[in-house]
């Protein structure tokens, strides 16, 4: 899916008060960078973000520049790195005379997960073409997080029957994830046995059941394992936290 910009401008004119040296240094009240509004992906691609560049007039500054750098950060690529996007990576002019200068960019198509920002090069140029002051910032990031479902298993217990010989065992199955978890299984494993799968209904983001299974009594220091999406019925954001291993508790009493 390729990325959509949308592009506005706003030049304010006015004095640009007394001349200066060249190659001052800008104050950093001179210029900005923010985000003004980040629009999470629902799933179709529709993540979207606004950012916003503001510079003003340093003395003696004829005509002022800024360039926008889209740039991303995902779970496979941590370091921020710049990405390529329509409009981006050139350098665009306010009017001769603009006092103040505000830039707008909003990008579209956004996929998730991922975090966006924006890197600004500034920069501030005399009448002669000269540049009198250069500087840079950076945008915060508008984050887009995994819209999919995530099944964890958050706990998992043993209740003694009246059998002796028989457990019942208890796991407690939750979707932490951004959107509905369809219908899915969850295994329960004793020592290396598989006790059997028994079904989960879809879980709304948040929600969490319990989920229990009969079998032979455990003894002391048996692995025991609770497996949600067994049957791999979910597209998950996190396959890792599936899975719940502990040791069967000494007897009660």
């Amino acid at each position: 899916m390729r990325l959509r910009v949308a592009i506005s401008v706003l030049l304010v004119g006015g004095l640009l008060g007394p001349a200066a040296a060249h190659g001052a240094v800008p104050p950093k009240s001179a210029r900005s960078v923010s985000v003004i509004d980040c629009q999470r992906d629902t799933g179709d691609g529709d993540g979207a973000a606004t950012f916003e560049a503001r510079m003003r007039a340093l003395p003696r500054t004829a005509r002022m520049q800024l360039r926008f750098t889209l740039q991303a950060r995902t779970p496979d690529r941590p370091r921020y790195a710049s990405i390529a996007a329509p409009n981006f990576g050139a350098w665009v002019s306010a009017a001769p005379g603009t006092a103040r200068y505000v830039y707008t960019k909003r990008v579209e198509n956004l996929l998730a997960p991922a975090s966006y920002r924006v890197k600004l090069r500034f920069r501030w140029l005399d009448a002669t073409g000269k540049v009198i002051a250069r500087d840079q910032a950076y945008s915060r990031p508008c984050r887009q997080p995994d819209p999919r479902a995530d099944l964890s298993v958050r706990s998992l217990g043993v209740q003694t029957l009246a059998n002796p010989a028989r457990d019942r065992y208890v796991a407690y199955v939750r979707n932490t994830g951004r959107s509905t978890a369809d219908p899915s299984s969850l295994e329960f494993t004793v020592a290396g046995t598989l006790l059997g799968s028994v079904p989960v209904a879809s879980l709304a983001p948040g929600e969490g059941t319990l989920v229990s299974i009969d079998g032979p009594a455990c003894a002391q220091g048996d692995e025991l394992v609770a497996l949600a999406d067994a049957d791999e019925a979910v597209d998950e954001s996190d396959e890792a936290d599936n899975r719940f291993t502990r040791s069967c508790p000494p007897p009660s009493g």
